[in-house]
């Protein structure tokens, strides 16, 4: 390995792959490599001398994506180290160890030990292993984050792990149970985010809806969002992905009581078969589904849903996926993420027999991407004329426009001399060919001039 710069500072560049848990995971990495000192985050496409991976196992493609990577930064880097740490490294440390490239493999339990394992790592000359047992995972630990990465909006990871045993699913494996986050550290996470310019937080967990089943005294995702809500009145708030079973009238009552409480739900829907829900072992059912979803869109006029969809899972017939459709097709979805279902090595629907031939996965998802930017563009055009708050973010778009989230999950373009994390009002909305282009735009409120840029 190549020697520290003249100045002595250890230089760590970080690269996430895969979900909100894990841009968390890796801003709280930094966050910890910051109070030990001595240490400079880096970009990626800069000259490092450690370069970290938070990856990802959700698909075959995620553990393709982390590999290829890998190789191409040691490619440019040769004297640097490259540590794969989280999911990928939590299930799969021998598949890495495989690779030459890596240097380190570090898993969930202990990746944030950073400052201790990078110190390992750079007396050693050996590579690094350390993925411990996940069973037995001690209380929610988390340092507070200010930054993001350069994002206008901020991700808090209230809860971490699942106690569900879903058939597809490798995250109990690669994060061990549910734990939640006490209520007071969620608190002092959002004032801290708050006073550092933020105006919009998304509450993020693997198993959301299971907040609070093992904190004493019990609690639960309707209390601790109850007490945020009250708390900082203020500060707009966002639910990541739930189950549609945890869309109970209790949640649904507090978007009715709470206007900062986005216009916005993210059900894990899967498919829309109840066979196949069954043999993806998923705890509620397509009515579940129809219930939630038509509930919510009662809530507030546009209130945006998304839903997430696997096509492609084992024994998935012409009737299943026919169900499927339907189900979307009479729901007012206003975006849906589609995903092929991918085989993961230690779950129980890897040894499932009647595999969807590829091809025919292919076509499905195909198919349903197709609705989906159809109801995506039904639902943008039913609020051409309508008065949305939005969020500016940093992605600039062509000359002259950056993107802004609204409140129910819209992407619309405003003028580029908006600050990123402005919290503005956008009216006049207007379609050019895919975008929406807001005519006028007004700031909301006494702000704070925006977020630093990325």
């Amino acid at each position: 390995m190549r020697a520290r710069a003249a100045d002595g500072v250890l230089r760590v560049a970080f690269w996430t792959l895969g979900c909100r848990l894990n841009q968390v995971d890796t801003e709280g990495m930094k966050a910890r490599l910051h109070a030990a000192g001595n240490v400079a985050i880096v970009p990626w496409a800069s000259e490092a001398d450690v370069y970290v991976l938070n990856s990802c196992t959700v698909t075959g493609r995620a553990d393709q994506e982390c590999r290829r990577l890998a190789r191409q930064v040691k490619r440019r880097h040769p004297g640097s180290r490259v540590v794969v740490a989280g999911c990928y490294a939590q299930t799969q440390p021998e598949r890495l160890r495989a690779i030459p490239e890596v240097d380190g493999i570090v898993g969930n339990a202990v990746k944030d030990e950073i400052a201790v394992w990078l110190a390992e790592l750079l007396a050693g000359d050996e590579p690094l292993v350390r993925v411990h047992d996940l069973v037995q995972r001690g209380p929610f630990t988390a340092p507070l984050i200010a930054e993001f990465d350069g994002r206008s909006r901020a991700f808090v990871k209230v809860q971490d792990g699942c106690n569900l045993r879903c058939a597809y699913c490798l995250i109990r494996q690669a994060r061990g149970p549910g734990r939640s986050r006490p209520v007071p550290e969620v608190l002092q996470q959002l004032r801290h985010l708050e006073r550092h310019g933020f105006a919009e937080v998304v509450l993020a967990g693997v198993h959301l809806g299971s907040y609070g089943q093992d904190l004493e005294p019990r609690s639960s995702l309707v209390a601790l969002l109850r007490t945020v809500l009250e708390d900082l009145p203020a500060l707009r708030v966002r639910l990541s992905s739930i189950h549609p079973n945890e869309v109970t009238g209790e949640l649904l009552d507090l978007f009715r009581g709470y206007p900062h409480l986005r216009s916005h739900l993210h059900v894990s829907l899967q498919s829309g078969d109840d066979g196949v829900l069954h043999r993806m072992r998923r705890p509620y059912g397509s009515t579940d589904a129809r219930r939630a979803v038509l509930a919510a869109a009662a809530v507030r006029p546009h209130f945006g849903l998304g839903a997430d969809l696997i096509v492609g899972f084992p024994g998935e017939t012409e009737a299943a996926f026919a169900a499927t459709c339907r189900l979307v097709e009479e729901l007012p979805f206003s975006y849906l993420h589609v995903f092929r279902y991918s085989p993961r090595p230690g779950t129980a629907a890897a040894d499932f027999p009647d595999a969807v031939p590829p091809e025919t996965v292919s076509a499905r998802g195909a198919h349903l991407r197709s609705l989906a930017r159809r109801k995506a563009r039904d639902f943008a055009n039913a609020q051409l004329d309508a008065r949305r708050e939005a969020v500016v973010e940093t992605e600039a778009y062509a000359a002259g426009w950056r993107q802004a989230t609204t409140d129910n999950y819209l992407n619309v373009l405003v003028p580029h001399h908006w600050p990123a994390g402005r919290l503005v009002e956008v009216n006049g909305l207007r379609r050019v060919g895919e975008r929406l282009e807001a005519r006028a735009v007004t700031p909301v409120g006494a702000q704070p001039a925006g977020r630093r840029e990325a």
